[in-house]
């Protein structure tokens, strides 16, 4: 059984980083000032797409999501190279705010740092002579470890972003779990069940359970650990070796679990890709190396959206239960581009060529994906 477990987790690895090297890593340091805290200033360092690996080189072409991360607790940027070099390949510019780092650290201004990068980032792609002018598109996901974890859920509480992802997260200094039951965007709580740092019961779950989001999962890592998010961090890793027992899997294990989640969510929340949202429901079904509950209310009402018949060659029908309201359809083909969209809950589809569809369905709150086939 290990064995197999060895050989799954080794494929993962390989699926992540086999197909992540469309764009190599560049990265700069820049110090952002918010005027409304006294213009305070916001450090950080900037992963992006780059036209060859270094420090400021161009950008690549392109139009690319945001990912404004923040680190745990006396934490420094080393610690998440492996995030940056799983995720900027793929076309995702990712921003390390690199601010209270000490042993002292201020969690109000570490959350309102992060809020306000949100938006700091956004306003580059409009700023003259900014290396991200015109490269930015208008999805930001925030995503953080342990305090930052924390710190992106209230940060989430203030601005608007496509996603919240967090590892471990622990509730800070300043309340937590009120600002997390303003969050609306579809999240992700990443737990491991072995983590003695922040055990989950005292600390992930009760700020997954009072987010406010209607589509929200908590994956629980089994037999995973609080540090193995990041890599080898003296700091955690110091204070996991004292508090976290029972850890039953490495760290490389545990990152190819957390990324072979992660990289179909934030392509479907950011990116629009249909088919990695198929992906990432079969994954989370299929699993045995983690234990996820799902408190999805669009997958929860999958079950009343019904597409007739199917297959089908010449029209296509929606039919949906009384107590949800039908806006739009749209049709994706396989490779997620849009190939029909309609107001109407019965469309033609005569002169689309046969082949596998995604078909999205917007209700007046929701929005689910259905499969549906077209033949000739």
């Amino acid at each position: 059984m290990k064995k197999l477990f060895l050989i799954t987790i080794t494929c993962l690895l390989w699926f992540s980083t086999s197909f992540a090297q469309s764009y190599s890593v560049g990265y700069r340091s820049q110090t952002f000032r918010d005027a409304d805290r006294s213009n305070r200033s916001v450090r950080t360092i900037i992963y992006y797409p780059a036209t060859s690996a270094g420090s400021n080189r161009p950008i690549a072409d392109g139009s690319f999501p945001v990912i404004v991360l923040g680190h745990g607790f006396v934490m420094g940027s080393n610690a998440y190279q492996n995030f940056y070099d799983e995720l900027v390949p793929q076309g995702y510019i990712v921003v390390f705010v690199n601010t209270e780092g000490s042993i002292f650290a201020n969690h109000d201004a570490f959350s309102k740092d992060m809020a306000f990068m949100v938006n700091a980032m956004q306003n580059e792609n409009n700023v003259s002579g900014s290396i991200f002018q015109g490269k930015i598109n208008n999805k930001t996901a925030l995503l953080g470890h342990s305090m930052g974890g924390g710190a992106a859920t209230v940060a989430a509480s203030m601005v608007s972003v496509a996603t919240l992802v967090t590892f471990a997260p622990t509730q800070l200094r300043v309340n937590t779990l009120t600002p997390a039951t303003q969050v609306a965007a579809p999240s992700i709580v990443f737990s491991g069940s072995s983590d003695g740092v922040t055990p989950p019961n005292q600390e992930h779950l009760p700020i997954y359970n009072n987010l406010g989001s209607t589509c929200k999962y908590f994956i629980s890592i089994l037999g995973g650990a609080h540090c193995y998010y990041a890599n080898s961090n003296f700091n955690c890793d110091f204070g996991e070796n004292f508090s976290s027992g029972n850890i039953q899997i490495s760290r490389s294990e545990q990152q190819a679990i957390t990324f072979q989640f992660l990289n179909s969510w934030l392509a479907y929340t950011l990116k629009n890709d249909l088919s990695a949202l198929q992906t990432f429901l079969s994954d989370l079904e299929s699993s045995t190396t983690i234990a996820p509950q799902n408190d999805c209310s669009n997958t929860a009402i999958t079950s009343k959206v019904v597409l007739f018949p199917n297959p089908t060659s010449q029209s296509l029908s929606v039919q949906i239960s009384e107590s949800h309201q039908f806006a739009k359809v749209e049709l994706y083909n396989e490779q997620g581009n849009l190939m029909l969209s309609s107001p109407r809950d019965r469309v033609n589809v005569a002169h689309l060529k046969k082949g596998h569809y995604f078909v999205k369905i917007y209700l007046k709150n929701h929005s689910v994906v259905k499969k549906q086939v077209l033949i000739r």
